[in-house]
């Protein structure tokens, strides 16, 4: 019997469904399920838990949406991510898988490509995400047993290239568990089907680490990289008054300035200038929001190096869509 109708009806099913998440239309707010919007201000208090911070890299306001789901054991959540630069991650007795829930493959972890590999990370990861443009990604956070596959996994990051089928299969149990929490809650309350549901997620995790091949030992090439940038990141926050040009950053940091942009261009995507200045923007926004007294617009740029206001006010503007001095009473409004 010829099954290829059912294949081709299957395959649109896991498309339209893969569509309605994409954009959150298959899911709702529930009693199981968390569903939130936040903007770049309100993202720390989220990714607080991982030990992680992010630093925006599109200009204007920026929404990121996240649904939920927390079981007695593990959480899944769907978050849709936005152009920034992440850096950590701290977890504790913990293990955090990310599936890629679409086809972005410009995002890159201490210069690797991440492409559509999943990412894995455990306990101490000393590592930098650079994510050029949004993503939708499928977060599943627990504690590892102690047992195969994860009891052989090290402290920090595992980029994992996954067979096509098994990533697609992962994805679809992703995307079918979340609905069912958004429009089906009551057939998840009973603790023997919450049960089930972590063991699906966990078996499907299993079987994804299992056949998938590490690409950790690309790491080695981009060591030298990293050590350069973290030196660069000490030499710019050791002072922030002072912008240090290219050619003075490379002699203090060892390198030649070739060597230094090319180092920056790899792990952080951008220059080394650039990279300067977008870690000061988010420094002044973060003093701003919750330094201590919350300093004066004037005082919190010059202590960044911001020694010319207008221009100052003009790059913020183009960072986050608004004035510093918008950003500062807003926050004062917030807390009074």
């Amino acid at each position: 019997m010829d099954y290829s109708h059912l294949n081709t009806a299957r395959d649109g099913a896991k498309k339209a469904a893969a569509e309605r998440l994409s954009s959150f239309q298959g899911l709702q707010p529930s009693s199981l399920l968390e569903l939130r919007s936040y903007d770049i201000d309100h993202l720390a208090d989220n990714e607080r838990y991982a030990g992680a911070s992010s630093m925006p890299l599109s200009p204007g306001w920026t929404a990121i949406m996240r649904a939920r789901l927390s079981l007695p054991n593990l959480s899944l959540s769907l978050v849709k991510t936005f152009p920034r630069i992440v850096r950590g991650y701290q977890l504790a007795h913990a293990i955090s898988v990310v599936v890629p829930m679409d086809q972005v493959g410009s995002t890159r972890i201490n210069g690797q490509s991440i492409g559509s590999s999943i990412v894995v990370l455990k306990g101490a990861s000393d590592c930098l995400v650079y994510e050029p443009v949004g993503r939708l990604i499928g977060v599943v956070y627990f504690t590892p047993p102690a047992c195969e596959p994860w009891s052989r996994l090290d402290d920090g990051y595992h980029l994992l290239c996954t067979p096509p089928d098994v990533l697609a299969s992962l994805r679809g149990l992703i995307s079918a568990t979340l609905e069912t929490a958004a429009n089906e809650p009551g057939s998840l309350t009973e603790p023997a089907s919450q049960a089930g549901v972590e063991q699906s997620l966990l078996g499907a995790l299993d079987a994804a680490i299992r056949c998938s091949v590490s690409s950790k030992a690309v790491q080695a090439t981009t060591e030298g990289y990293l050590r350069i940038v973290a030196d660069m990141e000490r030499l710019i926050r050791q002072d922030l008054t002072i912008w240090h040009k290219a050619t003075e950053m490379a002699e203090r940091v060892g390198v030649s300035v070739r060597t230094l942009q090319s180092a920056t261009k790899a792990i952080c995507g951008m220059s080394p200038h650039r990279y300067s200045r977008v870690l000061r923007l988010w420094s002044v926004r973060r003093q701003l929001r919750t330094g201590p007294g919350r300093r004066s617009v004037k005082a919190s740029a010059i202590a960044h190096g911001f020694w010319h206001l207008s221009e100052f006010a003009a790059s913020y503007r183009a960072a986050f869509g608004e004035l510093p001095s918008e950003t500062l009473h807003r926050s004062v409004r917030e807390t009074s």
